[in-house]
Order: C-alpha cells, then sequence, then structure tokens
C-alpha cells in the first residue's frame, strides 16, 4: 500500500487547524491521541489522562457522550454527537463531534473531529425571554415535558414529574422510558415505543401505561418530537405528556356500558320475541274461531254479539302486540319497509271505509277532501310502504274518532309534484275532539305517553301509536306534526315525498280458495285447538288434511308418506319444526324439494329471514289470516290464487 508522504500528512493538518477543526482518535486499549487543537479546545496538556478528558464532558451529557464513543467502536459509525464540554473556569462550550471507526493492522480505532460551535449558537442570538418562557413553562405547567436522548434516556424532566408520577426529576434522569412502562399491562407499549426511537422518523401522538413510584398506575398521552443536528442527525426526543387516566377510565366504562346495553337490548328482543309467541298462540284460536262462528247462520243474535265483542277485543289485543313488536322493530332498526306501487286516494277510501262503523256508532261523518293539484284517483300512482302509510292513518283516524264526541272528522289529501319523478304526499286527519294543550303537544310523540293521564282510564290505548307513526314516518324519510288547542280539536299532518309509479292491476280474491281435491297436506301442530282451526280453515278447500302432533312425528310421516305440502309449527315437544324441517330436508327424494311453511308466531323479520335460511318454503304467522293461508299454499305449490 503506498504511504503518503510526511509533507502531504503535515499539509493535511495544517488545514484542520487553519479551519478550527480539532482532531482526534482513539484506540481500544484506552489510549488517545490529540491533534494540538484539541489540547486547546478541552484546555488540557498534552500527556493528560483518559479520566481528566473525560470531566471535562459536561455532567449532563457525560454518560451520552461515552455510550456513544462506544457505540462507534461496535457499530463502525459513522456516529455524529453534540455535547456540552466544562472548562475549568465554568465556561461552557458546545461542541459537534463526527467520528468512525476503522482497523488498521488489527487494531480498531476511533477516529473524529470535533468544531466548537459556541460563537455560532451565540450568533444565532437565542431569545432569553423564550428560555424563560421555557423555564416557566416547564415548571408550572401541569403537563409533563421530557428529553430522552435518542435511545430512550430522560435528559431533562420537568417538577410535573412529582404529581404526576410521584419522582422528583432527579430521580429520573439518566433512567429509561422504558424502565417506567408497565409492560405486563400494556405489553406492546415499550416495543412500539422503541421501534419508534430506532426508526428516528415523526411518530405522532403515543399512549402508555407507566408505574408510579408508588406502584399505582397511571397512562400517559404524549406526543413526540425529534430534534436534531445541524448535520441532521437525531439527537434527542421531546415529549409532553398528560394523565389521561380517567379518560382511558371513561373509556372502559362506556365500553362496558355498551356492552350491558346490547345484553339488555338482546335480553329485550328476546323476552319480546317469547311474549309475542306466548299471546299470539292463544289468540290464533280464539280470533279464528269467533271469525268461523261469526259466518255462522244458525247462531242467535245474542251470541252474535257476544262472539263479535270478542273478536273485537282479541284483536285489539293483537294490536298491542303488534305496536309493542314494531317499537321494538323501530328502536333496533330491523323494522323493513317493503315498497309496492299504490293509489294514495284508494288508500285512504279504504282506510275510511274500515272505520266507517266505529265513527257511525259515535253519530260522527268522516270527509274526505281531495286538495288541488292532488292528481286523479286513476292516474296517480306512487311507489312506498302503503301498509306502513295505511297504518300510520288508521292510527290517526282512530285517534280521532276516539277523542270527538259530537262534530266530525275530515280527511283532507293533497299530491304536489316535487321534481324528477317524485311527488309530495300530504295526508292530514282534523277533528273537533278534545284538543289538546302546549304542555301535552310537547310529549305527544314519546312513547307509552298520552296527553293526560286519565285518557288510557278514560279511552283505553297504550301510548305507542303516534310514536310508532312518528317513527315510521321518518324511517320513510317524511315527517307527522300537529296543530291542537284545548276543547277545538286536533290536526294531524303527515308529509313524505315518494317516487312516481305506473298504474298496477289490481286484482281481487275471495277469503277462502277451493284446491285441488288430490292436495295432500300434512299439518305438525301441537295444540290441539289450532288443529281444529286449521283444520276449519281448509275445510271447505277440497285437499285431504294429516295431523303430526310435533316434529318427530312430521318426520315419520312424511318419509312414509307422499305428501304434497307441510304446514309446520315451530315451537313442538319432542323435535321442533326446525329440526324437523332440516332433518325432512336430508331425507332421500322428496324431503329435499316438498314444500314446508311455518306457522309461526315468531314474526320478527329477522326470524323469517332465518327460517329462510334453515329450509322452509315460506311463512305465515300467528293469528292465522285465511288470506296469507291461502295465499302461501297457492305460492308453494304454484296454483292460482
Amino acid at each position: 500500500m503506498r504511504q503518503c508522504p510526511e509533507s502531504l500528512i503535515g499539509y493535511e493538518h495544517a488545514l484542520l487547524e487553519l479551519s478550527g477543526v480539532a482532531a482526534w482518535k482513539f484506540f481500544a486499549d484506552g489510549q488517545f491521541d490529540f491533534s494540538p487543537a484539541m489540547y486547546d479546545m478541552f484546555e488540557l496538556e498534552p500527556g493528560c489522562t483518559p479520566s481528566e478528558i473525560v470531566s471535562r464532558y459536561h455532567p449532563d451529557d457525560r454518560n451520552y457522550v461515552t455510550r456513544n464513543l462506544a457505540k462507534a467502536f461496535v457499530t463502525g459509525g459513522p456516529v455524529s454527537i453534540h455535547y456540552r464540554i466544562l472548562l475549568p473556569s465554568g465556561e461552557i462550550r458546545q461542541v459537534l463531534s463526527r467520528a468512525i471507526a476503522q482497523d488498521s493492522n488489527g487494531i480498531k480505532t476511533v477516529i473524529g473531529f470535533n468544531l466548537d460551535v459556541t460563537t455560532q449558537l451565540n450568533e444565532m442570538k437565542v431569545d432569553l425571554d423564550e428560555v424563560r418562557k421555557f423555564k416557566f413553562i416547564s415548571e408550572n405547567t401541569r403537563d409533563l415535558i421530557i428529553r430522552y436522548s435518542s435511545d430512550g434516556i430522560f435528559r431533562f424532566v420537568s417538577p410535573a414529574s412529582r404529581t404526576m408520577l410521584g419522582y422528583e426529576p432527579e430521580e429520573l434522569i439518566g433512567t429509561s422510558i422504558f424502565d417506567i412502562i408497565d409492560s405486563a399491562a400494556h405489553p406492546r407499549a415499550a416495543e412500539t415505543l422503541s421501534k419508534i426511537i430506532q426508526s428516528k422518523g415523526y411518530p405522532g401522538p403515543t399512549e402508555v401505561l407507566v408505574v408510579r413510584k408508588d406502584g399505582s398506575r397511571v397512562w400517559l398521552e404524549g406526543n413526540l418530537r425529534p430534534a436534531h443536528t445541524v448535520f441532521g442527525d437525531l439527537i434527542e426526543w421531546v415529549d409532553v405528556l398528560r394523565d389521561v387516566t380517567e379518560r382511558k377510565d371513561a373509556e372502559r366504562a362506556l365500553v362496558k356500558a355498551l356492552a350491558e346495553a346490547d345484553a339488555a337490548a338482546e335480553a329485550k328482543s328476546q323476552f319480546l320475541a317469547n311474549m309475542s309467541h306466548e299471546l299470539r298462540t292463544p289468540l290464533t284460536s280464539i280470533i279464528g274461531f269467533s271469525d268461523l262462528l261469526s259466518n255462522d247462520q244458525d247462531i242467535s243474535s245474542v251470541s252474535r254479539d257476544y262472539i263479535s265483542k270478542i273478536s273485537r277485543a282479541s284483536r285489539t289485543l293483537l294490536n298491542v302486540v303488534n305496536d309493542v313488536l314494531d317499537l321494538s322493530k323501530l328502536e333496533n332498526g330491523a323494522l323493513e319497509l317493503d315498497f309496492t306501487s299504490f293509489n294514495p286516494v284508494r288508500l285512504v277510501e279504504d282506510a275510511i271505509a274500515l272505520l266507517a262503523h266505529q265513527a257511525e256508532s259515535k253519530n260522527l261523518e268522516i270527509r274526505f277532501n281531495r286538495e288541488p293539484p292532488t292528481c286523479d284517483s286513476s292516474a296517480c300512482w306512487l311507489h312506498g310502504d302503503d301498509m306502513r302509510i295505511n297504518q300510520v292513518l288508521l292510527n290517526l283516524l282512530s285517534n280521532a274518532i276516539k277523542f270527538t264526541e259530537n262534530g266530525g272528522v275530515s280527511v283532507s289529501l293533497s299530491t304536489q309534484p316535487s321534481g324528477e319523478g317524485r311527488m309530495l304526499l300530504t295526508i292530514s286527519v282534523a277533528d273537533s275532539g278534545v284538543g289538546m294543550s302546549a304542555d301535552q303537544l310537547a310529549k305527544l310523540f314519546d312513547r307509552f305517553s298520552q296527553a293526560d293521564g286519565s285518557i288510557s282510564r278514560r279511552y283505553g290505548g297504550t301510548g305507542l301509536g303516534l310514536a310508532i307513526s312518528r317513527r315510521l314516518m321518518e324511517l320513510m324519510g317524511g315527517s307527522i306534526s300537529v296543530e291542537s288547542e284545548m276543547g277545538r280539536g286536533s290536526c294531524f299532518t303527515v308529509k313524505v315525498e315518494l317516487d312516481m309509479s305506473e298504474p298496477v292491476e289490481e286484482s281481487t280474491r275471495e277469503s277462502s280458495v277451493n284446491l285441488a281435491s288430490s292436495i295432500n297436506i300434512l299439518l305438525a301442530e301441537d295444540h290441539p285447538a289450532n288443529r281444529e282451526l286449521v283444520g276449519a280453515l281448509l275445510k271447505d278447500s277440497g285437499v285431504k288434511l294429516s295431523f303430526a302432533t310435533n316434529g318427530a312425528e312430521a318426520l315419520a310421516m312424511v318419509s312414509q308418506n307422499d305428501y304434497d305440502l307441510v304446514l309446520m309449527d315451530i315451537q313442538m315437544p319432542v323435535m321442533d319444526g326446525v329440526s324437523a324441517t332440516k332433518a325432512i330436508r336430508r331425507l332421500p327424494g322428496r324431503g329435499a324439494t316438498i314444500p314446508i311453511i311455518a306457522l309461526s308466531a315468531n314474526v320478527l323479520p329477522g326470524q323469517i329471514r332465518q327460517y329462510e335460511q334453515d329450509g322452509f318454503s315460506g311463512h305465515v304467522g300467528k293469528p292465522i289470516n285465511v288470506g296469507a293461508l291461502f295465499d302461501a299454499i297457492s305460492s308453494a305449490l304454484h296454483v292460482p290464487a
């Protein structure tokens, strides 16, 4: 290897001296070699010892410097250091140092150079007022201000450590942030912070759980900021931390409360589903047999009146059950709208016709006003959930009749184009009844609330109808409002914007259908009265009906006989309807394709969808509506209704 001439080496030293750069070399055995500028910088004499050199490092920077020099030996460098030296006179000098390791003839050394940047930093004219402000803030703020070295060692800790961590600032200087992190309770924190520090990037907000001096835990939220040398090398991190333990406790409490609320909602839904089933099962028999008896021409007028009262009472109870379920579905977001084409004029006319007898019994007249520019009844068709709009209208009409003793009730309808093929539907129901005060109006649409506590005793009702009506209209993107005055009646107005639709041919059908006498149906039902009722409903239809009292019997009978269709109750002893249906679907031959219709008091949308997934071909809710029963049978067998 070619040797450099001594004259060239001397020339390089001269350049270093002229530039104010001090060169140095450390050997692995602790020996060193300084250029003259190094002795001048440290105010040391040639022949000084390594301990004398270390004594010149500022006490707060001593560990930092020695660790980084050792790092240069291990990693090879380059290593950049910004530190302070404390001279015998008390003067503090700012030094930038650059070092790199080399291996020459088996001897490992670290060579580098120092640059005194004290003058340059002073020339930057640091604003002492700003320094005083920082000192004032760090000593008085409740937040904890920390400066870490690049490897996570505390170099500065503000006095807030006393209250936040229980440590004096001096107790933390020289220790590591990783020494106080609760790794057991927050196992990823140390790893995450270590990666952040090693990456030398800007990580943003961090949260750590740390152990206070007394052993208690505290959550700290910080925002790390990197500080760099003029060379662009990271020298430390600055962090401002605050105690967020209360917030974390609140978050945990909120998560727990949400879990408890979800569990309560699930329990409520399960309770309502069970209640619905238990009430609908006997109502199926009550309503079904009442309807059958009411068509019997051989009963006396007194008996017919009794039957009529039984029918009305049972339907009132069914309406209460439906209201509670509707409200639950609306609150849980489980109610689904069924959009079809309908004629709003006919919808109002049908609602008035349905309640005409109720109005006539009180000598009240229901007037129907078509406000301009309502379109012609034969041409005005809209696309929306007519069943839910009808439900709202019937509730408003029923209330108007209920709370009106003299005068009458009027229904006004208008349809106004709102652009882009849409129509604003407005329906108003006005009465000359008791009216309401401003205080009563304020809580009118609250659930289980009525304008007056005596109303439920005098007129009946649950106070759910208007709450459900408002939520239904909001679900459709519409609104419901009311104007009222005590003693002068009330006026409820419903508004909803819907798409216009083409007219649809409406079909009419009888409530019973003559099915082919060759159709063979199996009814699986454990309730004797319900077996008798379905038998009576299908008596005149021409079908052959067989009976099973539980799912196991139904499975055995389907495996041994050729049925065209199965009507399957859900809740039965021995084997329930769902299990029986799944077992039938696994039978060879026709078991996989035979239509199976669920007869169930479980009528929530999610329950009906689950029945479809379980293999049922259709669903008829209890109490059984004869028209719905025949529609389901006709649809499943693909025969005309």
